[in-house]
């Protein structure tokens, strides 16, 4: 039965995102505000998350559904797509509010303050849709509590961010490993064994 169901998520994980790889010069949101070398061993492996990861990423995806088809303020999804020095960056912003986006994150508590790659995330979103600011919105998993935090746009973490992102494709292109960029997401990474930055 529990294998049944864990292929249940795989299943929908997997509809959701596709089983295209992106060539080179396209990086997307995600790989550039997480560690570049994870990034880099996603896309030369394949990412297939563990089975537990699976559950926590499809349950983090019900809430962005539930906003876009419930929320009762701005529109759904915006699919962006702008190139920087030769690199196509493609991003998803969860809702756009007028002028604002807002981007929503499940959690298990929620922060005294929004987590540096979620920032980073909307940073670039900013970015891509030409917008000045937005929200980051976490939802409790275990308390149910909701907070929201305004953000405001950048320059100067745009342009590392767009940086990250030459520079990943540019590994990507010459078979390159980036090197790695240890932190507190770490313990949580697919590629701990592999990566030897961590013991």
């Amino acid at each position: 039965m529990e294998k049944a169901v864990y292929r249940a998520f795989r299943s929908a994980w997997e509809r959701d995102r596709g089983a295209s790889v992106a060539p080179p010069d396209v990086v997307r949101v995600t790989e550039i505000v997480q560690c570049l070398l994870k990034s880099w061993l996603e896309r030369v492996h394949g990412y297939s998350p563990s089975e537990r990861k699976l559950v926590v990423l499809v349950l983090g995806d019900d809430v962005h559904y539930l906003m876009n088809s419930q929320f009762p303020l701005g529109e759904g999804e915006l699919s962006l797509e702008k190139e920087y020095r030769g690199v196509r960056v493609r991003g998803r912003a969860d809702r756009v509010l007028g002028d604002a986006l807002v981007e929503f994150k499940t959690a298990s508590r929620i922060p005294n303050a929004p987590l540096d790659h979620h920032v980073d995330q909307l940073q670039l979103y900013f970015w891509l849709s030409d917008r000045e600011r937005g929200f980051l919105v976490y939802v409790s998993k275990m308390s149910g509590e909701v907070r929201a935090f305004e953000v405001r746009r950048d320059e100067e973490r745009v342009k590392s961010l767009l940086e990250r992102a030459v520079e990943l494709s540019r590994c990507l292109k010459n078979g390159v490993r980036p090197r790695p960029e240890p932190g507190w997401l770490c313990k949580f990474c697919e590629y701990r064994e592999e990566c030897g930055a961590v013991q």
